[in-house]
């Protein structure tokens, strides 16, 4: 019996003194945490998920991006068939729809944003005044294989199309060739477009036709644009300073400030994977369309996502410093005391998020950072004999939250800081325990 004790006395005392044993142990209580930290990602999709839901309740409500195609010609004309009707040759109409494209299309535009409010949630809408201006050439009917005679000229129609409808802000109007016209709404099923139409009999032969148009538009998200004319110029600016210039063409000239934006974009044919007409369906245009979107300033969830993927890189180096002071300060961490801490580590997230959907996410970051590192200080008074010991973990601590900060911030450098910082974090783990025998500790 005594010899039986001996053997669980001395197995508790080597459980007790195992330097591996203890590193096994905290390996695992790491393993361990990784469950509420995926529980601290999915909160942040959530959220996320919650954010699209209220900015769709506020687009349908307000409008949705907008995409402008146009103006562009339809043409309405028949071309004779032929069928065989119980073994007799009968000739048929077949209407067709040819579409004509302008010969220089001019767009310029302001764009004032603004961010509506959705209980804790910003979503960004826009009212737009857009000047559009251009031509159109004689069709060259031929090329299509059209008849002249078996066109409906009194049918001839300008369309401007738009995505969303309920953008409209007042009755829009189209000049042509000096003309005023009042545009009435339309829907083609053919090329699922809808937007305005205006009608342009006495238009015969379609010669020169010169138009203008002042288009009041809103809409959410972005505006976008379509090179559908053979020279496509486009010049917006706004008073948004956090634009993201996006699309299949770039700005030519672009300028971004405090104060708002400026883009100039020219677009010619041969930059364009379409051509100038078409009969009856038109090529697929918002594949390449360009333009521009208006991001909120800051994205809390974007940077809680990419602060969260430093949890474990956080919880690591705190376990880190936390055992090596234990073996040089000879202290005795109980494994309970490491998961406790683990798990405020872990709670700096949820207070993160919280407070970042209310304050913003730099004052959230430094409230929640503050708040856990104080609660960490508090309690190492508990781990730690020597004070000396406390100040240095609070301090390796702050450098910690401020690393993952400077990172969250500079995303272009992230990799380059994340190395540098790595590397002297292990230096200075070597250079800490360069004097510790750890023969001797593990004894």
């Amino acid at each position: 019996m005594e010899e039986s004790k001996s053997v669980l006395e001395k197995l508790q005392e080597w459980t007790n003194k195992s330097v591996s044993l203890k590193l096994l142990t905290i390996g695992f209580i790491i393993l361990m945490l990784l469950i509420p930290q995926s529980f601290i990602s999915d909160l942040i999709r959530e959220r996320q998920v919650r954010q699209f839901e209220v900015e769709q309740e506020v687009t349908e409500k307000w409008s949705r991006q907008q995409t402008l195609i146009g103006p562009y010609l339809s043409l309405p004309f028949y071309t004779i068939k032929e069928i065989m009707v119980e073994k007799e040759l009968k000739y048929v109409k077949e209407h067709k729809t040819a579409y004509f494209f302008p010969q220089a299309l001019s767009i310029d535009g302001n764009v004032d944003g603004k961010s509506l409010h959705r209980g804790i949630f910003d979503v960004v809408v826009y009212n737009s005044d857009l000047n559009l201006k251009g031509n159109f050439t004689k069709a060259n009917l031929t090329a299509l294989g059209i008849d002249a005679a078996n066109v409906n000229w009194d049918k001839l129609k300008m369309h401007v199309s738009l995505s969303d409808m309920r953008g409209i802000g007042e009755n829009t109007k189209i000049i042509v060739n000096g003309k005023e016209k009042v545009a009435e709404p339309y829907h083609d099923d053919i090329n699922n477009l809808s937007g305005l139409v205006v009608d342009l009999e006495g238009n015969e032969e379609m010669d020169a036709i010169q138009f203008s148009c002042k288009l009041a538009l809103k809409g959410s998200k972005g505006m976008f644009f379509t090179p559908i004319g053979k020279t496509t110029t486009v010049n917006l600016k706004g008073d948004w300073n956090s634009p993201s210039f996006q699309g299949d063409f770039i700005p030519e000239n672009r300028n971004v400030t405090e104060s708002g934006f400026e883009g100039e974009w020219k677009v010619l044919h041969f930059n364009r994977p379409f051509g100038q007409e078409f009969v009856n369906n038109m090529p697929n245009l918002e594949k390449s369309s360009f333009g521009l979107t208006l991001n909120m300033p800051v994205d809390q969830y974007q940077k809680s996502t990419r602060t969260a993927k430093y949890a474990l890189l956080i919880i690591v180096l705190s376990f880190l410093s936390m055992f090596l002071m234990e073996i040089i300060g000879k202290n005795k961490i109980h494994p309970l005391q490491y998961t406790l801490v683990g798990l405020a580590l872990i709670l700096y997230y949820t207070l993160l998020i919280a407070l970042s959907e209310h304050i913003g996410f730099s004052k959230a970051y430094f409230i929640s950072s503050a708040s856990t590192i104080l609660l960490l200080v508090l309690y190492s008074f508990t781990l730690f004999t020597k004070k000396i010991n406390t100040i240095i973990f609070s301090i390796i601590l702050c450098v910690f939250y401020l690393f993952i900060y400077i990172i969250t911030k500079e995303q272009d450098y992230a990799l380059l800081i994340g190395s540098f910082g790595l590397f002297i974090a292990l230096a200075v783990t070597m250079f800490a325990s360069r004097k510790i025998n750890w023969y001797k500790a593990n004894s």
